[in-house]
């Protein structure tokens, strides 16, 4: 059994993923277990779609490369390319959408979008565990309200982000990640935050 700081050390972001299916009760379990691990309930502070069927799957993969479509580099790729980017797309064996609520103040929706994506954070590692990799999507094409409408977004809701998820062969290289104390202020101190 791998240590937490291991475990964390490993993970990395999927993007080639085998041809086995990620079962939507598996999915769930996980979350399941990484809310309880977290200590918080969901009780309707976020909210999960899933997308593991090939029709769900080609669906989000269609309305992913029409938000890309207008944008100002899909504009310029050759429609080959972008056929071969959407039928990749809609190969990925799972994707999980997530919606988070606005809540009643901008401190409470703050909150819980921190705590759906340490949950998130948590799922990743927990999965990881199993050899199901992820890849948390954020780009700007997912930002844009039109997409956004055709995936299920509601008024009170933000968009967090889309797990794309699969079983994976082989894991990447890890990359040279930026140390702490590059980062680091001190209060008061010259150079610091004043």
């Amino acid at each position: 059994m791998n240590s937490v700081s291991s475990l964390i050390r490993e993970r990395r972001s999927i993007r080639k993923y085998d041809s086995r299916a990620v079962g939507e009760a598996e999915v769930r379990e996980l979350l399941e277990q990484a809310e309880s691990l977290r200590g918080v309930p969901s009780g309707g502070r976020w909210r999960y779609v899933f997308a593991g069927s090939q029709q769900a799957r080609d669906r989000l993969a269609a309305a992913m490369m029409e938000s890309f479509a207008d944008s100002k580099l899909g504009r310029l790729l050759p429609k080959k390319l972008s056929e071969s980017f959407r039928k990749r797309t809609a190969a990925i064996p799972a994707n999980l959408i997530v919606f988070v609520h606005k809540g009643e103040s901008r401190e409470t929706g703050e909150n819980n979008f921190a705590e759906a994506c340490c949950t998130l954070q948590t799922l990743q590692l927990l999965a990881w565990e199993r050899e199901l990799g992820m890849l948390w999507d954020t780009e700007p094409q997912l930002q844009k309200p039109a997409f956004q409408a055709k995936i299920g977004i509601e008024n009170e809701e933000t968009f967090a982000g889309i797990l794309h998820m699969g079983y994976f062969a082989k894991v990447p290289r890890g990359r040279t990640r930026t140390r702490a104390e590059e980062r680091w202020t001190v209060i008061g101190k010259q150079g610091g935050a004043q």
